[in-house]
């Protein structure tokens, strides 16, 4: 599966360079960050270069340098994560009771839990703008993203080769990414 989104705001023909990691960013259970840097790895990152390079970006050495960032990070093993939607910031602060305490509220009833995942063996590759005035402690504006998955065949080799594809088809389904 490939399923690409973008920034439909996002001006792509304003933007002439990238910064690219030389390594993939791996998702694990790991507190640390880890990378992976092997030959697979490196016909991955390379694959993104081709396409960017098609549509007409240059490849920098400096992310400092560079109009847009593009961070390619495999999901080694599936992440589940729940959540409790709270609109109420003042709940589990100190002295302040929940809404209950206040009467009937009319309708208001517990919250109810929000459970979402990645799968193993996917990518996530995110395309920020490195250009962007978010000030001091904001994070970039992602403008392009795309997820892959369906890399689980048994061989390292078929999994390349299906992760290459899906790389290509990303591009392919996201027109829009040039700047000629």
């Amino acid at each position: 599966m490939v399923f690409t989104d973008y920034d439909k705001s996002a001006d792509f023909g304003e933007y002439l360079t990238y910064y690219m990691p030389d390594s993939v960013l791996l998702i694990t259970n790991n507190e640390k960050a880890t990378y992976w840097t092997n030959e697979d790895a490196d016909y991955i990152l390379e694959t993104f270069a081709d396409n960017m390079a098609a549509r007409g970006f240059t490849l920098v050495d400096s992310k400092e340098d560079a109009d847009l960032g593009l961070q390619v990070s495999y999901i080694e093993d599936v992440r589940y994560f729940v959540d409790y939607p709270n609109d109420y910031w003042w709940w589990g602060y100190p002295g302040y009771w929940g809404p209950s305490y206040w009467g009937n509220w009319g309708g208001w009833y517990y919250p109810y839990a929000v459970t979402y995942s990645y799968s193993t063996n996917s990518f996530i590759t995110e395309m920020v703008n490195l250009k962007a005035d978010e000030g001091e402690g904001k994070k970039l504006p992602v403008i392009w993203r795309s997820y892959l998955t369906g890399f689980e065949t048994g061989s390292s080799a078929v999994n390349r080769t299906l992760a290459v594809e899906a790389v290509n088809q990303s591009f392919t389904q996201s027109p829009y990414l040039t700047n000629k």
